[in-house]
Formats: C-alpha cells, sequence, structure tokens
C-alpha cells in the first residue's frame, strides 16, 4: 500500500490545529491540506481524510454544517478535533457523520495512526476486491484499456498511467464492468457515491467530464465514454 496516497484536509474554524499534529502527518507522507468553510468543496473529492479543528463555544453550528455537506459528497473519514466536547455533542457529531471526536489531550503520533488505520484498511479492502473482481472477468480485458486499482489509475492503448480521484476510478471501474452497455446516471451515482440517487444529474455529468478531460485525446469528441441521450453513458469497447 503506498501511504502517500491519503490526502487530509484540515478545516480550522476558530482554532487552529497546532503545527506538531500536521508535522507527524507529514512525517509519515500524508499530504496535509489546509482548507476553510469557503473552499473545502473544491477538494472534497480528492480527500481520504478530514480533521475539523474547532472551538466548541463558537463552532457548534459550523461544525454541524460541515459535518452534513461532507457526508453528502464524500465517502471520507472525519474527525472532529475540539476540547472538553461533552457526551452529548459528541453523540450529535457522531451521528452526522463524524467517525470519532479527538481531545487536546490526543498526542500527535496517536492522532497519525488513528488516520492512517483507518484509511489504509479501507484501501486495503478496496483494492482486493477490485483486483478479485477484475480476475474473475478477465475475459472481458480490452486492449485499450487498462484498469490499476492498486493506484487508482488507468492505462490507455498501453501508455502512460493516469491518476485519478476516487470518484473518478469508481466511476470508470463501474463504466469497464458494464462494457459496450448503456448505464443510467442513477446506477452510476450509486455505484460511484454508494447512496441512494438524489435526482442530480449534473454531479454525475460533473465526474465524467473531468474523466474524459483525463482519458480522451479530445474530450469535446469522446470516443470512449459515449453519452446515451437522456439516460447516461456508455464505455465502448
Amino acid at each position: 500500500m503506498d501511504k502517500k496516497n491519503v490526502n487530509t484536509g484540515i478545516i480550522s474554524l476558530s482554532a487552529d490545529l497546532a503545527e506538531p499534529y500536521s508535522e507527524e502527518l507529514m512525517k509519515h507522507n500524508m499530504n496535509v491540506m489546509p482548507l476553510t468553510m469557503e473552499n473545502f468543496e473544491q477538494y472534497i473529492d480528492e480527500l481520504d481524510a478530514v480533521i475539523i479543528r474547532e472551538n466548541l463555544e463558537q463552532d457548534v453550528r459550523h461544525t454541524c454544517q460541515l459535518l452534513v455537506k461532507i457526508k453528502e459528497s464524500s465517502d471520507a473519514f472525519v474527525w472532529v478535533f475540539s476540547p472538553n466536547t461533552p457526551v452529548s455533542m459528541r453523540i450529535v457529531y457522531l451521528q452526522l457523520g463524524a467517525v470519532g471526536v479527538i481531545s487536546d489531550d490526543c498526542k500527535a503520533d496517536e492522532l497519525q495512526l488513528i488516520i492512517s488505520n483507518s484509511v489504509h484498511k479501507r484501501k486495503n479492502r478496496k483494492s482486493s476486491n477490485s483486483e478479485a473482481e477484475i480476475n474473475q472477468e478477465d475475459e472481458k480485458e480490452k486492449k485499450f484499456i487498462k484498469l490499476i486499482p492498486r493506484n487508482s489509475s488507468v492505462k490507455i492503448d498501453g501508455l502512460r498511467e493516469i491518476p485519478l480521484t476516487k470518484l473518478e476510478y469508481r466511476a470508470i471501474d463501474f463504466l469497464y464492468r458494464n462494457m459496450n452497455a448503456a448505464v443510467t446516471y442513477q446506477e452510476i451515482f450509486e455505484a460511484v457515491w454508494e447512496k441512494e440517487f438524489d435526482n442530480k444529474n449534473y454531479r454525475v455529468a460533473n465526474l465524467v467530464f473531468h474523466l474524459r478531460e483525463k482519458i480522451e485525446k479530445d474530450s469535446s469528441k469522446p470516443i470512449l465514454i459515449q453519452t446515451v441521450r437522456s439516460k447516461g453513458y456508455m464505455l465502448v469497447g
């Protein structure tokens, strides 16, 4: 497992995460991304983990808003770093999607282990599942496209490896497993985001747009990922 693939977003509200914590994460080859309430949604698809650093008395409302938004748009692990959080508030945060509430007595090396153990366990499990599925479907292998689950990347026509975001890779993996068959916006959405479709076709369309930008020779005239009008998309092989 390549531990350099762990992207951790730090959203500081009215309190900053102390430097030793960020330094410990970077020391273990994690990418630390300082974010704000205003810009975190631009990067959420790239994140494996998020730490919300709050001052409980001032930031409860913003923390709750962040947890709801992240849960709706990402499967990143989220921790709330907060001093002296009462049990009732910890329960609220957990109900809104946080996987844990970290107190100020948590040491930097402890926080690093909490994050890395959670993220790498999921990455290993998903990598094993994806590789098993591909091995079972070797007869469907096409020369023009090769999926590389371990790196969340693809090769087109045997050329250079193209890195993808987590959601982009899930999308191409789903299209690949349904090669030459049209799949609906709903099917793609539920396979990628792993939750019930909310009738927001634009989220799928936006994801496919970015995917085409990476794998098509001319994204304005796509050959690999064809649009099936009023229905969805199809990977052509």
